[in-house]
């Protein structure tokens, strides 16, 4: 990348430079996924968990028209507070630069600009997937094509509720991306723990999975490996209970014919307000949960 277009926090240039251990964070949670103040503090307190691992967090966006890697206090309040602030992919980064925006970056566009400086590790709360109703409007989130085409160690709690996680674990497996689990032998279901479908292993220890990421990583794998994380028992909600709020929510954007970028945000939100706040609890937990596991396996994987 050119070096008009990327600006990296000295700190981390140095980490990369010394290859000390590094998580990227996405910021279109801070963005589009939680509403404010709920974000910034999301923002902070993930990059706090990444430090207490002993890793360094690296926050990604684009603070007009320069990609950051590191953003700091006053750009995440930027992406946090700011109306029109852009969700941008691989398709509308270079637009983004062009047009000197504000735009906050998805686990597909956060991946790519990590994995070409030299980050390996990535948190999140879910990644994209396959859309419900998507034999219908061919929906299907850019996170899997570039998850199958950049090498990056992603930590998340599956998929998002919302998606089709059936077709989503399908696939996965068709694009040979590798799923493994940290305490479970199935896919998280993002606010409820698991799902019926299984991984590939269950790790019960934190250094196995970091040896497991150095064998692969010998081996020149060039995919993603998903490591999931369940959320933390107590935060998670019934699975019937999110299905009903799924389903009350996607007939409402049926009617008000909301689709496209703007449907996840809405079904989100439509979907907080019939838990009462217990999904964007549940959201909150999950993503700093996935934060610190991610700075652990980073820092084990630095010292093998």
């Amino acid at each position: 990348m050119n070096n008009n277009q990327i600006k990296i926090n000295s700190k981390i240039k140095e980490a990369i430079q010394n290859n000390k251990p590094i998580v990227a964070l996405e910021s279109t949670l801070i963005s589009h996924g939680l509403p404010y103040p709920d974000n910034i503090n999301v923002a902070n307190e993930s990059i706090k968990a990444v430090e207490k691992s002993g890793s360094i967090a690296a926050t990604i966006g684009i603070i007009n028209g320069i990609i950051k890697i590191g953003l700091n206090k006053d750009d995440i309040e930027i992406l946090a507070s700011t109306k029109n602030v852009e969700k941008v992919s691989l398709h509308n980064i270079a637009l983004s630069l062009f047009n000197k925006k504000n735009a906050a970056t998805t686990v597909a566009a956060t991946i790519n600009i990590a994995s070409k400086i030299g980050i390996n590790f990535f948190a999140t709360g879910g990644i994209g997937g396959v859309h419900l109703d998507s034999e219908n409007n061919s929906d299907i989130s850019a996170d899997l094509t570039e998850l199958s085409r950049t090498k990056m160690f992603v930590v998340s709690s599956g998929a998002k509720s919302i998606l089709d996680l059936e077709k989503t674990y399908e696939k996965l497996e068709t694009l040979g991306i590798p799923r493994i689990s940290y305490n479970s032998n199935f896919m998280p279901g993002f606010w409820y723990e698991e799902t019926t479908y299984s991984v590939d292993q269950n790790f019960k220890k934190i250094n196995d999975i970091a040896n497991y990421l150095k064998l692969i990583n010998n081996l020149n794998h060039q995919s993603s490996i998903l490591i999931f994380n369940k959320i933390p028992k107590g935060k998670d909600i019934e699975k019937k209970l999110i299905e009903k709020w799924i389903f009350q929510s996607v007939k409402k954007a049926e009617q008000k014919n909301i689709k496209g970028k703007d449907l996840t945000p809405f079904l989100i939100n439509e979907i907080n307000k019939l838990s009462k706040n217990k999904t964007l609890e549940a959201n909150k937990t999950l993503i700093i949960n996935n934060a610190l596991l991610a700075g652990k396996i980073a820092k084990a994987f630095s010292l093998i």
